[in-house]
């Protein structure tokens, strides 16, 4: 159990490839990627989960680019 949350994949923060590639696999902007990451770290499940959870309030944000 302990195993499998360490091996779940992270974005790492210090590579635009990386970023690149997560935002793409997660139909999201890498501005969005990176505001999601502030708010519930780098696992990919966690950030999953947020964006399908705030999906309409990150639409609202990236359009307007306003602070959350």
């Amino acid at each position: 159990m302990l195993q499998d949350l360490i091996n779940k994949p992270r974005v790492d923060i210090h590579s635009k490839t990386n970023i690149s590639h997560w935002s793409s696999e997660l139909k999201c902007s890498e501005e969005e990627l990176l505001y999601c990451i502030s708010k519930v770290g780098s696992s990919i499940t966690a950030i999953e989960s947020y964006l399908h959870m705030n999906k309409s309030l990150l639409q609202l944000w990236s359009t307007r680019n306003i602070a959350i």
